[in-house]
């Protein structure tokens, strides 16, 4: 397996570090370790995220694991794992267009 990770991502979690930032740059730095770390274990378990569709009901390809208050976006394909977002938890998931 191989991780891909879309451009997206590391706008999110600059945006996430940054936020975080302004109280603690030890817990900004932590929460987005955390993250990194969590989708390498993606690469041992790959079907370990619950699946989007349930959350948005109606069907996608996409699965999601929460790692503090964020949600890392991503799909299998093929032998790859490919990370397309990392939203907060708050955030309307319907509103991204996964049929791209």
């Amino acid at each position: 397996m191989q991780l891909k990770i879309n451009p997206q991502v590391y706008e999110d979690l600059l945006e996430i570090k940054n936020y975080i930032a302004e109280d603690s740059e030890e817990q900004s730095t932590k929460v987005v370790r955390s993250i990194l770390e969590a989708m390498e274990r993606l690469l041992i378990f790959p079907q370990s995220g619950n699946k989007l569709s349930n959350k948005l009901h109606f069907a996608v390809k996409y699965r999601y694991v929460i790692v503090f208050s964020y949600g890392i976006i991503y799909y299998v394909e093929r032998d790859s794992v490919i990370v397309t977002n990392v939203l907060h938890l708050a955030r309307d998931f319907s509103a991204i267009n996964f049929f791209e």
